[in-house]
């Protein structure tokens, strides 16, 4: 068999998809990844450090990482047999489609969102069922509510807040959807610690409601690829069967317990970077944009007439943002992720001079 025959054997859904992809570029102001601008300190990874040079690596990690599902359950109110823990949100949101969305199922999505739902569910051979957001990107509710009662006992996957525009559901939001909604709702919640409203007090009540967290946002946690899906327990004992065993490290294992250990750190970090958020958001109004959006998250976009000269100019000054004008509704947009003090100032400075310079 030659080439051309053997990748015919791949399914024609997955032949026919563009993969996500990133390119990895090195700059000295990295804006571009939503990531938390800071590391742990120093004690924190010494604290860990000292776990793994006792702990043998020739073993398997725990079957069920039960003390780390009992301090996500201190954190986050959801009983610890509600809670599954994955190799990244990512991974909880592929093991949700598998169990949730069958071969030619709806899969409602609000567009522009994050690029991989629809990815896994084309792949899944489920058929999505786009709402847009309005012309302001914000989440249409009376048109994702329409799409529900339209396709009944559809999974629907929303991230709120919203990545990439940072916009929120609200409390009423959610109840509306879930009021109407006959099909699973999978509520990505990655970014929540950061502003936006938390669904977690929704679960009890509404049995179809799943929400998947992150550890790589909020908790400086990007390295570790962890993450975890809050249900009630009933769910979540069907979804846990098509979970893949041992699928988190030991090392990401420990080191989510030592961070859920120090939330005092977690929570001055939050509140530095949403007030520094809004700061810059109040920043980039003052410049001669097209349009600069809310958001709720760790992040914003904002549209841009010159968008590939800003872009190539900030990258030429060691910075580098995120072109999202690929996304549906984005066109011209660039998205950039709150930084350090430092790495926001250079960032500003930098956006001033490209308007400075053109208006010469």
């Amino acid at each position: 068999m030659d080439l051309n025959d053997s990748i015919l054997l791949v399914n024609k859904r997955i032949r026919n998809l563009s993969p996500y992809h990133l390119e990895p570029e090195v700059t000295a102001v990295k804006l571009n990844q939503n990531e938390n601008p800071y590391d742990l300190p120093a004690g924190i990874k010494e604290e860990i450090a000292e776990f793994c040079r006792k702990r043998p690596f020739n073993r398997y990690p725990n079957f069920v990482p039960d003390d780390l599902k009992a301090a996500l359950a201190g954190y986050s109110g959801v009983p610890a047999e509600g809670i599954i823990v994955g190799n990244g949100s990512n991974e909880m949101l592929l093991v949700l489609l598998l169990a949730l969305s069958g071969q030619g199922g709806n899969v409602i999505l609000c567009q522009p969102t994050f690029t991989v739902y629809g990815l896994l569910a084309t792949g899944l051979g489920a058929i999505e069922r786009t709402v847009p957001l309005t012309g302001g990107l914000a989440f249409d509710v009376s048109r994702i509510c329409e799409t529900a009662e339209r396709f009944p006992r559809s999974l629907m996957v929303l991230c709120s807040p919203n990545n990439p525009t940072g916009c929120f559901l609200t409390e009423a939001d959610i109840r509306a959807i879930l009021a109407v909604h006959t099909g699973m709702l999978v509520l990505d919640q990655a970014y929540v610690e950061f502003g936006g409203y938390s669904a977690i007090p929704l679960l009890t009540s509404n049995p179809n409601l799943i929400i998947t967290r992150t550890f790589s946002k909020a908790f400086s946690g990007a390295g570790l690829r962890l993450g975890y899906m809050l249900g009630t327990p009933d769910m979540v004992a069907h979804i846990n069967k098509i979970k893949l065993p041992y699928n988190i490290n030991f090392f990401s294992e420990h080191v989510a317990q030592v961070l859920l250990g120090h939330l005092d750190v977690v929570a001055a970090r939050v509140k530095e970077l949403a007030a520094r958020r809004d700061s810059l958001l109040s920043f980039l109004r003052t410049m001669p944009l097209d349009a600069v959006f809310d958001s709720a998250a760790n992040f914003m976009i904002f549209s841009c007439g010159r968008k590939n000269e800003l872009f190539a100019f900030l990258k030429q000054k060691g910075i580098l943002v995120r072109d999202v004008s690929h996304y549906p509704m984005l066109e011209n947009c660039l998205r950039v992720n709150v930084g350090s003090a430092d790495e926001t100032a250079v960032f500003e400075e930098a956006v001033r001079d490209f308007f400075k310079v053109r208006a010469a």
